[in-house]
């Protein structure tokens, strides 16, 4: 077990030894380590050896500023010039919520941003200052889902998350739009497994649960919904994607050839609307009448979304963060590389 302050430590030296400053690295670190807590495992730590391999090859900038493209006020236009997208998905919430503040709801478009980890990672802080975000990300550099009926991909597993506060704790909502996602592939490939049932499909359209089949042979990811009703997860993608690739105006047709994101940030302010009292009052009582609906099993109740994320974090917190066999074998080789103890 690795505490959180270890851990984002470790992630933070290697970070200023590649040449990031303070901020990106110790906003970097906390989100891959905050992911890990929160049992994102294959959004954590693990993705360490990969942003590693992008620096070095120069296809994450280490330092640098983002662009101002265009500011409404409420509406803000960023090109993120292929710095850490992490720090550029932190910065946009911080400003974002700021800005929501001043005007209710305010909207943020980040072109050219690299990988940003797990969004629900992000979402704590702002929810505790009685805010509700939102961020929808998409990546037109790249294509693993094939929209639905067809066999070509051509989309991205695109993940949106939500959060927002109640009397008690927050529900926080990490979706994609596909059954499964790329890390998650990955990382059944690197510990050699096959998923338990079918989300994948063969460059012929033949379901299949084995991820190599994506990667190796030119499969895809079934959109959300499957076989039978993917017309939903390709009509979610389809949105995801108009909201960050084509409000940012970094889309498919620039065929980007190295990692790139599209990230769509909204913050609502509900002081703007009915206020923060009312808006707690009705999403706890939904919340309560949710978690005590009647389950199918009387074994497994009613979970909020969020809630296993909540109590792995708390774990983590308390315990220690557990990492695979794998992440350790491999942060162990990156701390020998670059001489830190871990």
């Amino acid at each position: 077990m690795l505490t959180q302050s270890k851990l984002i430590k470790f992630c933070n030296s290697i970070f200023k030894k590649l040449g990031m400053d303070d901020e990106k690295a110790n906003d970097t670190s906390e989100i891959l380590v905050e992911a890990d807590m929160m049992g994102h495992s294959t959004h954590g730590v693990r993705l360490l050896p990969l942003y590693i391999k992008d620096i070095e090859a120069g296809n994450m900038k280490a330092s640098g500023s983002q662009i101002i493209l265009n500011d409404t006020g409420s509406c803000i236009t960023i090109d993120g010039d292929n710095l850490p997208g992490i720090w550029l998905t932190k910065q946009g919430l911080k400003l974002s919520s700021e800005r929501a503040k001043i005007y209710g709801v305010s909207t943020i478009l980040i072109k050219n941003s690299h990988h940003n980890g797990a969004l629900a990672a992000y979402l704590i802080p702002v929810v505790e200052q009685g805010l509700v975000p939102m961020i929808k990300c998409s990546v037109p550099s790249a294509a693993s889902v094939a929209p639905f009926g067809g066999t070509k991909a051509l989309l991205t597993p695109d993940p949106m998350a939500l959060a927002f506060p109640t009397n008690g704790e927050p529900v926080i909502i990490d979706i994609s739009a596909s059954i499964t996602t790329n890390n998650m592939i990955a990382d059944k490939i690197v510990k050699n497994e096959i998923f338990d049932f079918n989300c994948l499909l063969t460059k012929d359209g033949i379901p299949t649960n084995d991820p190599k089949e994506v990667f190796e042979n030119n499969g895809t990811v079934m959109p959300l919904g499957g076989l039978e009703y993917g017309h939903k997860g390709f009509g979610l993608a389809l949105g995801i994607e108009a909201l960050s690739q084509g409000l940012s105006g970094s889309g498919r047709s620039r065929k980007l050839k190295t990692m790139n994101l599209s990230i769509y940030i909204q913050v609502i302010d509900p002081n703007a609307f009915a206020g923060i009292d009312a808006f707690k009052n009705e999403m706890s009582f939904l919340y309560n009448e949710c978690i005590n609906n009647p389950p199918i099993d009387k074994n497994n109740k009613v979970r909020m979304p969020g809630q296993n994320a909540l109590l792995s974090r708390k774990k983590s917190i308390e315990n220690g963060i557990c990492l695979s066999k794998e992440t350790l074998k491999s942060i162990g080789e990156i701390a020998k590389k670059f001489d830190i103890i871990l």
